[in-house]
């Protein structure tokens, strides 16, 4: 069962962005029929049951010899068959709905403590850097950080629709028994799930579980409800039913860790890989796995339910046998990596454990192993407060590499990411993690480029905001102002789960706030338009995370016009050349849409079609949206050097189509 959920698209790499992509949707499908197999199984056990249920009750009170058919008619078997099947579904469908908002749900539901962005513990600081990194590094929001508090298990999840109500939840056991790099790595495996949409498949097979589980658990409180000595024909009979719809249901239920085990296995080996291709380092995910593997609490929730979460953790949350274990061995997991699994390095793990010691580094920047001998630690990495340096980021030598680069960033952007992190004052970052001040540092960046016309922009942010809102945006812009343009949108990344917290009316005010903006002067900067559109197709899908989509069926040949477009303007945009733009142009329409058959042309009037066009190349499939990338990459490649607006450009472009493109630098 494994291979139908695991493998990626034939001929690619398994930590492939786009085959990983499609491989989700193929695995949903799968999922539903294979449930729905299930589901077929419980009802046709249940019809079966009742009919053997009433031939026995007709033969033992003699009715059978009166007349009277002792077995149902199949319309009552049809009609019992089609409710059981509406009560399993509405079952599904109510928990989906529960779950419609997010991953923040679903940490609550575990009772998970969220740890604020402005922590001043050491170490939950040193756990939200590492996530700020990770996020920046892959290009998304940064997600919600949640703990569980009370469990001594090393493991860890992410939970939610996608990366815009993203959360990631650790165990008290990974703070204190991880160092930085192991920390590190489980953080990258989780972030994997973020950006792969493992999670969308993960809630919903939650949903999914919940139907098929409901048949069992009310036998079983039919069973439980039976104490009333009295009426003893009808608590008969309810032991009989409740006794029977647990028994088929716990075959049902089977069934569906079978399929719960068979989706997570497959995915977990992909998430592991990924974690390495993010860090470039094979021993901090591997140190956390021989850490599961040698410390008695293992991976284990002891005070939290771990069935329905069992496909999401990062270990083993329950002591499940191999067969319905929702992750390979841990062993599996280390050699698949391509380390090998002695039992000494296990057992030299055992005996190095002592007791945690409090992390003391002010930056949360962290410790060697907490917990375990000096003798056993690893240097911390330290980044440097400084400007980005062009040899931290990876240079660009062809748009395949770029576009490969596409979900996963590899060790030299995650070190570029520390770096970008580090270079953004302490204002800046103070104000976005504030509730009050990240819509003022949102509006600040849409107007940080200098203008003419900026005493206008105040005076409007006034008018819609207040002078309380102008008051703020006056005192960060002249920090944002000075920002290196390669740190704005990871500083917007920082700021964009603050906005996710403004009440229901303000988001649609602020988004009409900078559309003002960015259109007194008359005209639309390119680079200006994708940020405010990011940020609304944020805030789209923070207020509806269930209904949001990353990819459709549409295929890029038929949107030829509109990636044509989209092309031109880029083009136009990164050259004042028309002959040289005309040449971007056509290379790139050449490398990815041969028989395209259309002529070079910019639309004189982008700003208002541009919107709907990103609209209509976001419903892509998978595969039509990797050509989009390198068809995009081409054009910016195409003068043989690249700017870093016209990197940050891309990446912004790259994000409206939820193709998230790591930070990167070419030079000449």
């Amino acid at each position: 069962m494994s291979a139908q959920f695991g493998g990626p698209p034939s001929g690619r790499s398994p930590t492939d962005f786009f085959g990983r992509q499609d491989s989700a949707q193929r695995a949903t499908r799968r999922m539903l029929v294979l449930f729905a197999v299930a589901v077929a199984s419980v009802v046709a056990m249940l019809l079966g049951a009742l009919a053997l249920g009433k031939y026995a009750f007709m033969h033992f009170y003699g009715l059978a010899y009166f007349g009277y058919s002792p077995w149902p008619h199949a319309r009552t078997l049809i009609c019992v068959g089609a409710v059981i099947v509406a009560v399993m579904a509405w079952v599904s469908w109510s928990r989906i709905r529960e779950l419609a908002d997010g991953g923040r749900v679903v940490m609550q539901g575990i009772g998970a403590l969220e740890i604020a962005p402005d922590t001043t513990d050491p170490v939950h600081r040193r756990l939200n850097n590492i996530v700020q990194e990770m996020a920046i590094a892959a290009s998304v929001p940064v997600p919600d950080v949640f703990l569980l508090e009370h469990e001594a298990g090393i493991n860890a999840f992410a939970a939610g629709h996608g990366t815009a109500d993203a959360a990631i939840c650790v165990t008290n056991g990974c703070l204190e028994k991880l160092a930085r790099d192991e920390l590190q790595g489980v953080i990258a495996h989780e972030f994997s799930h973020i950006v792969h949409g493992d999670m969308r498949l993960n809630i919903r097979l939650v949903g999914l579980l919940a139907g098929v589980v409901f048949v069992a658990s009310t036998g079983r409180s039919l069973l439980a409800g039976n104490s009333d000595g009295n009426r003893r024909g009808y608590v008969l009979g309810q032991i009989s039913l409740g006794l029977m719809m647990l028994c088929v249901g716990s075959i049902g239920h089977l069934a569906g860790r079978l399929v719960q085990a068979a989706v997570s296995r497959s995915r977990e080996f992909l998430a592991d890989a990924a974690a390495v291709q993010f860090t470039r380092e094979q021993l901090g995910i591997v140190g956390a796995l021989r850490k599961i593997q040698a410390l008695a609490e293992g991976s284990q929730l002891n005070n939290v339910d771990s069935n329905e979460i069992a496909h999401m953790l990062f270990g083993e949350g329950g002591r499940w046998s191999r067969l319905l274990a929702a992750h390979p061995p841990v062993p599996t997991r280390i050699r698949a990596l391509g380390m090998p699994y002695r039992e000494q390095d296990i057992k030299h793990v055992s005996e190095a454990w002592q007791e945690p010691v409090q992390a003391t580094d002010p930056d949360g920047r962290g410790v060697s192993i907490a917990g375990f001998a000096p003798a056993t630690s690893v240097p911390p990495t330290v980044h440097a407060r400084a400007e980005v340096p062009a040899a931290d980021v990876p240079r660009v030598a062809t748009p395949s590499m770029l576009t490969a680069s596409v979900g996963h960033p590899g060790e030299a952007a995650t070190t570029a990411a520390g770096n970008l992190l580090q270079a953004i004052p302490a204002a800046l970052r103070d104000a976005a993690a504030s509730l009050d001040d990240a819509p003022a540092l949102v509006l600040s960046l849409t107007i940080a480029t200098p203008s003419a016309q900026r005493a206008t922009q105040l005076q409007r942010i006034e008018q819609d905001q207040g002078t309380a809102m102008r008051a703020r945006v006056e005192t960060l812009l002249d920090a944002a102002g000075q920002l290196a343009p390669m740190a704005r949108l990871p500083l917007l990344q920082l700021a964009l789960p603050r906005l996710r917290r403004l009440p229901p009316a303000q988001a649609p005010t602020l988004l009409q706030t900078m559309d003002a903006l960015v259109r007194i002067d008359g005209g639309v900067d390119l680079y200006e338009y994708c940020l405010v559109r990011m940020v609304r197709i944020y805030l789209d899908e923070a207020a509806r995370p269930a209904g949001a989509s990353t990819a459709g069926p549409g295929r890029l040949f038929d949107q030829r016009a509109d990636f044509a477009t989209l092309c031109a303007i880029l083009a136009g945009r990164g050259s004042d050349d028309g002959v040289a733009a005309r040449r971007a142009w056509q290379q790139a329409m050449d490398q990815v849409l041969p028989d395209h058959g259309l002529d070079y042309a910019v639309a004189p009037a982008w700003q208002t079609s541009l919107d709907p066009l990103l609209q209509r190349l976001d419903g892509l499939r998978p595969i039509d949206k990797e050509l989009a990338v390198e068809g995009l990459a081409t054009v910016v490649l195409a003068d043989g050097r690249v700017t870093i607006e016209e990197a940050e450009l891309l990446r912004l472009i790259c994000a409206c189509l939820h193709c998230p493109l790591p930070p990167f630098l070419a030079t000449t």
